[in-house]
């Protein structure tokens, strides 16, 4: 069985690429890239990527480290890699409360920022904020879903394999036959009623979209809220829609839907508002809502080598 780094990046593209970009880099410096791989071991430490422990065991066994992850073979295992009862344990699932991040074992570095908030007692400061105020709550009820509509809240955020919007993965071939096409993410509850399944295209449809057109003139704080700034002439409303690939999961609350951010194919952010808060300035584009059309089947439904619908809270 072949075992060369050419061939593990092929099987394994995460731990066989960074084995090859090591081994290229170190021919280039005169240096063995198994030497590199566990000098970078020991900078890794106390991050989400951290794989110092591998290092320390090998050398413990007098093995290489590359050798090591070798044994893994295409499975590989996840970083960060701790050491928890004697033995190397991956990470599956960051923020999962059984990874009992606080037991420090062997070389394993304190990951304070994964079990507790950066206070002084690791717990969280919940500052309460008056509801009453009308410059979240007016704009709250205009923008809220609307029963007659039939409408839901519609997010948006970013996914694990790309990077932000996907702006930069088009060029890359791996990361673009992962998601060929952006996904929004519904509750079984939501799909149901709309004859929805995973692997449908969908059309999202907003058309009540407002938006700023100008910063606002006013002296008093009642001139910031929504119902003053839309008198005043200073909210545009308009439409906004895309369509993505349905994937039907019990991940999400019912009521609410959530796309891939931005991206260049189904921009989602298009059934937000563009309306700042009044208080930080910054927009809220993560309020959206919009009627859910069943418009199709994707290729992706039924030709599973293209695109995962899986849900994404399997382990």
């Amino acid at each position: 069985m072949q075992t060369s780094a050419t061939h593990l990046a092929r099987q394994c593209p995460i731990g066989g690429r960074l084995l090859l970009l090591q081994e290229k880099w170190a021919s280039r410096h005169m240096i063995g890239s198994n030497e590199v791989f566990e000098e970078a071991g020991r900078f890794s430490r106390g991050g989400v990527l951290e794989y110092y422990a591998l290092v320390a065991d090998a050398k413990r066994r007098g093995a290489r480290a590359h050798e090591a992850l070798r044994g893994y073979g295409t499975t590989g295992i996840q970083t960060p890699i701790r050491v928890n009862d004697g033995k190397l344990i991956g990470t599956k699932r960051l923020h999962d409360p059984a990874n009992r991040w606080e037991e420090i074992e062997d070389v394993s570095a304190d990951r304070r920022f994964l079990y507790a908030f950066d206070t002084p007692s690791g717990k969280a400061l919940l500052l309460r904020t008056g509801w009453s105020f009308p410059g979240w709550s007016d704009f709250y009820e205009a923008v809220k879903p609307r029963k007659d509509k039939n409408e839901i809240w519609v997010t948006n955020g970013r996914v694990n394999e790309t990077w932000q919007s996907s702006f930069d993965d088009k060029r890359k071939d791996v990361l673009n036959a992962r998601w060929p096409y952006p996904a929004i993410i519904m509750h079984p509850d939501d799909a149901r009623p709309r004859g929805i399944e995973s692997g449908d295209f969908v059309k999202v449809v907003n058309d009540a979209v407002y938006v700023q057109t100008g910063a606002p003139v006013g002296v008093e704080a009642k001139d910031l809220t929504f119902t003053e700034l839309m008198k005043n002439g200073h909210i545009r409303p308009g439409r906004g829609e895309f369509t993505s690939v349905a994937i039907v999961s019990d991940e999400i609350r019912p009521g609410v839907a959530k796309a891939h951010f931005n991206n260049s194919l189904a921009k989602a952010n298009a059934v937000c508002h563009a309306v700042p808060d009044p208080i930080t300035g910054n927009y809220r584009y993560k309020l959206g809502r919009g009627t859910l059309i069943k418009v199709g089947e994707s290729p992706y439904k039924k030709d599973l080598t293209q695109m995962s619908l899986k849900p994404r809270n399997i382990i």
